[in-house]
């Protein structure tokens, strides 16, 4: 292992940061994703949107990435294809994955889809926005795959122990064998600290509770 790697699996944008074990210097993970056909750029946020193209729509020349082709598009292309066909568009996964009222492994997405058209299941979702993730880091690390690190992905703390669980095998489904999991007012607590780490007395005094606010 030789990294520590936070992943933040989110409603509207997905991000990877990283820190070599034993040197705490957090960095965030530049991702490369397909931003219009044919044309890959890596940006530090990936936008948590897939995109389901009907036959012929996007030949394989026009969502290849350097790890090979993408199906279904994510990220940003897939934003702005959804904007234009909002019924191929699958987005806010991971709002379904926690509602208790559908079932989360069922093809669902995109809700409003005719019975025909090619749907995804908010698992299903998850897992790929966590695969491109992988492949991202994969190939830019070759050396030292995502599934070696110690990995944390951050949930809501309002997941319960359905969405917690189908968040964990959403990530084995991905590539990603053993993850952890924190709350996010969890992990912005931890990243205040780590980043006053040297004027924490001063800052906080004598307190002993900490308000996270979303």
């Amino acid at each position: 292992m030789e990294y520590i790697v936070g992943i933040d699996l989110g409603t509207t944008h997905c991000a990877l940061a990283y820190s070599p074990v034993g040197r705490p210097r957090v960095r965030l993970f530049e991702i490369p994703q397909l931003v219009a056909p044919g044309e890959v750029a890596a940006r530090t946020l990936l936008p948590s949107f897939l995109y389901l193209p009907g036959p012929g729509e996007l030949p394989e020349a026009q969502r290849t990435l350097p790890w090979g082709s993408a199906e279904p598009v994510v990220g940003e292309l897939a934003r702005r294809l959804g904007a234009r066909s909002p019924m191929r568009l699958v987005a806010s996964s991971k709002s379904w994955i926690c509602h208790g009222g559908v079932n989360r492994r069922s093809p669902i997405l995109p809700w409003a889809a005719p019975d025909d058209a090619p749907h995804l299941s908010p698992f299903e979702a998850s897992a790929q926005l966590l695969a491109h993730l992988r492949a991202a880091w994969d190939h830019a690390h070759p050396e030292a795959p995502l599934a070696e690190q110690e990995v944390v992905v951050t949930v809501p703390a309002s997941f319960d122990g359905i969405a917690r669980e189908l968040t964990v095998e959403a990530a084995r489904l991905a590539g990603l064998p053993r993850v952890r999991l924190i709350e996010e007012p969890q992990a912005a607590l931890y990243d205040f600290l780590g980043a006053h780490d040297s004027e924490l007395a001063s800052l906080l005094g004598d307190a002993r509770l900490a308000l996270v606010v979303d």
